[in-house]
Formats: C-alpha cells, sequence, structure tokens
C-alpha cells in the first residue's frame, strides 16, 4: 500500500481524462456526427495506414487499462476475502462475460446501477464508521500511527497461524512503516511508490 496517496492518485488519475472527454465529445459530435470511433475518423482523414496505426495502438491501449481495472479489482478482492490475486484476474472477467453473453448491453447496464448502487452503500457506512465518536477520523490517525510503529517480530507474531507458525511477508500485509513513504507513513502523500503509481494512472487512463 501507497497509504493516502495511493487513493489520492487513483481518484485523480481518472478525473483529468473525464474532464478532457467532456470537451472532445462536444467537438467530435460537431465535426464527425455519424462517427462512432476516433479510428473512424482517423481513417476517414487520413487513410489506410494510418487506419490501422491506430487499431493498433487503440488496441494495446485497452489491453493495458482493461490490465489495470482487472488487477485493480483483484487487488480489491483479496484485502476483501483473502482470494488469491491470480486466481481473482482469472474469476473476474468470467463473469462479466457470462452476464454480458446472455444479457447484452440491458445486463451490462443493470450490472453497472448495481455496481454503483452497491460502491455507495459501502460509502456511506464507511463514512458513518469514520464521523461517529466510537470510531472517529481522530481514532484511525492514531491507529494507523500504531500499525506504522510495529516493529517486523510484532508484525510476525500478529501474522501467525493457531500453532504459532507466522506467514506474514513483508509488503504484503499492512503492517509496519510503508517503503517508500516518508517516515513510514500511511497519512503523508510523500510517497515515491504512490508518485510512480499516479504518473502510470495518469498515462494509462488516456486509453
Amino acid at each position: 500500500t501507497y497509504g493516502v496517496s495511493g487513493a489520492y492518485w487513483y481518484a485523480a488519475g481518472a478525473s483529468i481524462q473525464v474532464l478532457l472527454f467532456g470537451v472532445l465529445a462536444i467537438e467530435i459530435k460537431r465535426k464527425a456526427p455519424t462517427a462512432h470511433t476516433v479510428c473512424e475518423m482517423v481513417r476517414a482523414r487520413w487513410g489506410t495506414a494510418a487506419h490501422l496505426t491506430f487499431l493498433t495502438f487503440c488496441l494495446l491501449s485497452n489491453i493495458v487499462v482493461t490490465s489495470m481495472l482487472l488487477l485493480g479489482g483483484a487487488a480489491t478482492v483479496n484485502a476483501l476475502t483473502g482470494m488469491n490475486i491470480n486466481l481473482a484476474s482469472f474469476l473476474i472477467p468470467w463473469g462479466v462475460v457470462l452476464y454480458s453473453a446472455v444479457g447484452g448491453l440491458q445486463a451490462k447496464f443493470i450490472a453497472d446501477y448495481i455496481y454503483v448502487a452497491v460502491i455507495y452503500m459501502i460509502l456511506v457506512v464507511c463514512i458513518y464508521a469514520v464521523y461517529v465518536k466510537d470510531f472517529s477520523s481522530d481514532n484511525f490517525y492514531d491507529w494507523l500511527q500504531v500499525v506504522k510503529d510495529m516493529t517486523t517480530s510484532k508484525c510476525s507474531e500478529i501474522f501467525s497461524d493457531k500453532a504459532g507458525k507466522s506467514f506474514y511477508e513483508e509488503g504484503a500485509y499492512a503492517c509496519g512503516p510503508v517503503a517508500g513513504n516518508a517516515e513510514g507513513s500511511y497519512l503523508t502523500m510523500l510517497s515515491g511508490g504512490g508518485a510512480v503509481f499516479g504518473i502510470i494512472n495518469v498515462v494509462g487512463n488516456f486509453g
């Protein structure tokens, strides 16, 4: 984890493209009202060679963005359930493929509405948990400071089975200081890994 910087750059990286796409969509609709894809406009303007070039780049871009979303989803499932990331990465696309194949575009819209409803419910629960008195933001700050100050031996003790055998792996669990963050803090924006992730996310989301 990169702490709060990871969450910030994940959201900020998507907002740039959303703003630019709004302006671009209006201009495209004015100048090419019958076009469906950017590749169609390239073919009409520059010919077949440029069309094939853009098809290749668009395909590669879609692969990168799909991989980013898939890995993010797999990491979320892993954090919530402990499922193996490789297995989650394999199973998540099959669910999308199956309901899209059976229900078509209608199933896609229904699934998207359900996703958004679930996400908003989770957000409401999390906001309530943060702002009520028993689990205020002050408590979370103190708890994250405690986690940051944990030593490797303490983390190994926490992440161990009933027999006392530790399965703790440094970097795989949110325990102890964060490598690359200022003072190892979870609450800093001064994160080398977070900055690299931000650059990758901003560039990748242009696809």
